[in-house]
């Protein structure tokens, strides 16, 4: 089955990544089929013969690489233009450029706007491409269009009965037209709205819970939400610069992943950081490996080998969650979406639950202090979250000190029987609250 002249196919493991292309490229007159790997993608291009193709990098089971190798040795499909999209910059993409002569990549995230334009490009492109190929064929055959013959009388004959011709078509078209939007088009209007909106995974199987302007409710606001009415599912955050996903199971967090424009940071990455992680980096290349063929996550490839703990594993999980939310947290403008899903496969398997309030005070702990807790009159309270987190020891010296005195007293009260400057004590109001554990009025 050959696809339509608009029909693009995106390979990609991150259902919300696909979701959000689809949302995106249908919008904009394409025709979408997605892959969730790199093999399945292959059938697909193999079934649809797609006009163009946008692959992850970071795939299970057939990565990126091997993705565009196995293209390019297929025969029918080895044209097909590919974009790489990657959260590895440049780099990667200069690589697949010298390995499969792939030009076009994006970084993750990217700006909807662009990469319709850059879909655009790539396909006028080839269809230039294909015009001048099929000029120089048909030359070469010795075949003319019709401009280039000279009208006989029949061909003027022809064109007045087409002339009346095309009065008649006009009529017929212009009524069925007006049928058309006065009865079908708002009918048909209605179901494509529904059929987005589910494409997008907004109404899917109605799990939809809320979705917002980061820029009219914070993240902290949004999972402290999530902390007090125990929602599960996925929470996802994206902008301009940052695409985030977190995982929640009864309100606590079980997964996070972030990535920023350019930047993206892996489990393996965090743990070579670890000086507390030794591994030869020739046996950890050799389980890398195994991980993508295998379709194995690379932390449990590690614990197989006996590379490292189970302890430990859980150990790293935690810190990759913890710095994805605190990325994540630094978004003011952007948009999410909250919705119930079932916890990806492959994060069953983790044990821990970490509390809301304890991943949101340390996520807070960067940012500046919210413009509220600059006017005097703003009045704190202590909450039972922050009881809990003085009793686990989580709350620095300075915090401590100053929720003791955090018993309904003004802003201006606590500059006063507090011996830290304005500054800080603005800092730790501003970091309990959004760690849900005070409350202002």
């Amino acid at each position: 089955m050959v696809g339509g002249k608009n029909t693009v196919l995106i390979v990609d493991d991150s259902p919300t990544v696909r979701r959000l292309v689809e949302l995106v490229l249908s919008q904009n007159g394409f025709d979408v089929i997605s892959a969730e790997d790199g093999e399945s993608g292959l059938e697909m291009a193999r079934q649809h013969h797609p006009r163009i193709i946008l692959v992850d990098f970071v795939m299970p089971r057939m990565n990126g690489h091997m993705f565009c190798k196995e293209l390019r040795e297929d025969e029918h499909l080895r044209d097909v233009p590919v974009i790489l999209v990657s959260s590895k910059s440049d780099v990667v993409g200069q690589a697949f450029e010298e390995s499969f002569g792939i030009v076009h990549y994006f970084t993750k995230p990217f700006e909807p706007d662009v990469l319709v334009a850059k879909i655009n490009e790539v396909l006028q492109k080839v269809d230039e491409t294909e015009r001048e190929t099929g000029a120089l064929a048909s030359k070469a055959d010795g075949n003319f269009s019709v401009s280039e013959t000279t009208a006989t009388g029949d061909t003027q004959s022809e064109k007045v009965n087409s002339g009346i011709s095309i009065d008649l078509i006009n009529d017929k078209i212009d009524k069925v037209v007006r049928a058309y939007f006065q009865k079908d088009f708002p009918v048909l209007m209605k179901n494509v709205l529904a059929d987005t909106l589910k494409e997008a995974g907004l109404v899917k199987h109605q799990t939809l819970v809320l979705s917002g302007d980061l820029s009219e409710m914070s993240l902290a606001e949004i999972l402290n939400f999530c902390a007090n009415t125990l929602q599960n599912g996925r929470l996802t955050v994206f902008s301009d610069d940052t695409f985030a996903e977190i995982f929640l199971d009864c309100g606590c967090l079980v997964f996070a992943t972030a990535s920023q424009k350019g930047t993206h940071t892996f489990l393996i990455d965090m743990m070579r950081d670890d000086n507390r992680f030794t591994c030869d980096n020739k046996v950890l290349q050799e389980v890398i490996l195994e991980s993508r063929v295998s379709g194995v996550p690379i932390g449990r490839a590690l614990v197989a080998r006996n590379i490292i703990s189970e302890e430990d594993l859980m150990y790293y999980l935690r810190q990759h969650a913890q710095d994805a939310v605190t990325k994540a947290m630094v978004v003011g403008k952007g948009s999410f979406f909250l919705e119930k899903d079932e916890i990806p496969h492959n994060l069953t398997d983790i044990s821990f639950r970490m509390p809301m309030p304890e991943v949101l005070l340390v996520g807070a702990r960067p940012l500046p202090p919210a413009p509220m807790f600059f006017e005097e009159g703003l009045r704190v309270q202590r909450l039972p979250a922050c009881a809990d987190l003085m009793q686990r020891e989580l709350l620095t010296y300075d915090e401590a000190d100053l929720v003791a005195k955090m018993d309904g007293r003004t802003m201006a009260e606590l500059l006063a029987v507090s011996e830290f400057s304005a500054d800080v004590v603005r800092g730790i109001a501003s970091t309990l609250y959004m760690a849900g554990a005070v409350a202002i009025s």
